[in-house]
């Protein structure tokens, strides 16, 4: 058995192996399921998809507004001043966060 080395996002990680915890198996045997799948199949064992964005003007329930994208194809949105928490201030100036948002 070999061994390999993969760079993988710390966050995607950890829910993946939660996720596979939850199915009764280590993310190692999920990772050699996926290959031999993939060897099996002699493809993707499923259809890479990227989600769709919605067309410029789009307004959202919530009232944000897709504005389109910028030049490297990140959304551009208008978030409505309701949505965006505004934190009280002390004397100088320093925000004052919820007490629920401390670690």
């Amino acid at each position: 058995m070999a061994t390999s080395t993969y760079r993988v996002d710390n966050e995607l990680k950890k829910q993946a192996g939660e996720l596979c915890e939850q199915m009764g198996m280590s993310l190692n045997t999920a990772i050699n399921i996926f290959l031999r799948q993939m060897v099996r199949e002699q493809r993707l064992p499923f259809t890479p998809s990227v989600a769709e964005l919605p067309s410029a003007g789009y307004t959202a329930p919530n009232g944000v507004v897709f504005e389109g994208t910028d030049d490297r194809g990140y959304p551009k949105l208008t978030i409505p001043s309701s949505l965006v928490y505004m934190p009280k201030r002390d004397e100088d100036g320093t925000p004052i966060l919820p007490r629920e948002w401390e670690e």
